[in-house]
């Protein structure tokens, strides 16, 4: 009996039970107001993960959760190969919308569910994994694709989490056990890692296109930038005389726009701190988080020098605080993704993930590709968030179509 073609296959994939299973896992959490509830650990999130593990088992895949939360189905293959990858998450931030992560999941389970409905027998073990605590609700997020790949450090754990607990009680209190997270570890050696996401921004939909290929995920950088100047009676103290730091931080807000603009990436002022904070008080500090991000540090090196630059011109320090590097996608799968939207005949462009996933931690293991598809109105996480219907079955058709042309390829 000869084997379907890989369109003929692809076009099998049921996208009304992709989209019944959205409905359905999109109830768990539901909060009355609208919107999702399924912060990490808390127990509509481990409702969740316990729903997704039974439709693993449905499915007929050796389903488990790891010590970190991590639900991880596999699809058996040649034991000798490495395995394929697919995956997301399910747990969501307060208020969140019912596509963000668990798209990747539903779909990556979409294909299993395919796969076996046509006996087809992949080469490689297919690992389909629903990650624990990727939206930055505890302090050591994403904790599950962090522990997954052994980058799990345990210290951070005793920062609090959403519960205003310590993110170590609130593991303790769910029955995991901290040592044993920092210690995780994947079941299998991983030859690649596909996530399917929404966008979570408006760059697809603006520009009516399907998907969107990710290069990779930008590096974030942040500062603290002080400005110091001379608390004093709001009331009695001329204009003239004021060393108000709140007015010398004002400009600086608007050069951070300016610099992000001129160097053509993001750059934010996410907090401002007035001391000492009172109405009737001359501000005599302010202290300002200021955040960048892009992918490439040629040209994260260059705003950030020219942000030092006008901070201490203006009588600032400048800190330098957080540095995640960007990781960049592997071409090989880069190619694969391109291959399936020319298959399926599927308008793409490519672009990077201004936001973090799971997938950037999977780059410290094996390469890794993302496919994104269009948010509408590009809101995210909040109750208003949607992807349309024939976008998403879009989506997990190419992850299918992807996973098909790596297994025929992809030998280590």
């Amino acid at each position: 009996m000869r084997k379907p073609s890989l369109e003929t296959l692809v076009a099998q994939l049921d996208g009304e039970q992709l989209l019944s299973d959205l409905e359905t896992l999109g109830q768990v959490g539901l909060r009355p107001e609208g919107g999702l509830a399924r912060m990490a650990y808390g127990a509509a999130d481990l409702e969740a993960r316990q729903w997704v593990l039974a439709e693993m088992e449905a499915l007929g895949m050796s389903a488990t959760m790891d010590a970190a939360g991590n639900v991880i189905g596999v699809l058996a293959g040649d034991p000798a190969l490495p395995a394929l990858a697919a995956g997301s998450h399910t747990d969501s931030v307060p208020g969140g919308g019912k596509y963000d992560g668990a798209l990747g999941v539903l779909a990556a389970l979409a294909c299993v569910r395919t796969l076996q409905a046509a006996g087809h027998r992949l080469r490689h073990p297919l690992l389909v994994v629903d990650f624990a605590g990727e939206e930055a609700t505890t302090a050591a997020s994403p904790t599950g694709s962090l522990s997954f790949v052994g980058q799990l450090q345990e210290h951070v754990l005793d920062q609090p989490a959403w519960t205003g607990q310590s993110t170590r009680r609130l593991l303790e209190e769910q029955g995991f056990e901290p040592t044993a997270m920092a210690a995780n570890h994947p079941p299998m050696p991983i030859a690649a890692f596909l996530e399917l996401h929404i966008e979570q921004g408006e760059q697809l939909d603006v520009a009516d296109i399907p998907a969107g290929l990710v290069e990779g995920i930008v590096g974030i950088r942040r500062y603290l930038v002080t400005f110091q100047g001379q608390a004093n009676h709001a009331g009695t103290t001329g204009m003239a005389r004021r060393r108000d730091a709140l007015v010398a931080a004002a400009p600086f807000v608007t050069a951070v726009r300016d610099v992000a603009m001129d160097h053509r990436i993001v750059g934010t002022v996410g907090r401002l701190a007035v001391h000492p904070g009172a109405p009737n008080v001359i501000p005599g500090r302010v202290e300002m988080d200021v955040e960048i991000r892009a992918l490439d540090n040629a040209v994260l090196d260059r705003a950030e020098r020219e942000l030092a630059e006008r901070a201490r011109a203006a009588g600032a320090t400048f800190f330098h605080g957080l540095r995640n590097e960007p990781v960049h996608a592997d071409r090989r799968l880069m190619a694969a993704l391109e291959l399936a939207c020319q298959q399926l005949n599927v308008r793409y462009t490519k672009m990077p993930s201004g936001a973090g996933h799971d997938a950037m931690n999977m780059a410290a293991i094996c390469p890794f590709a993302m496919i994104f598809v269009p948010s509408v109105g590009g809101i995210s996480h909040a109750p208003e968030e949607y992807t349309r219907p024939d976008h998403c079955v879009t989506g997990a058709r190419l992850l299918l179509a992807a996973l098909l042309e790596l297994d025929s390829t992809l030998d280590a």
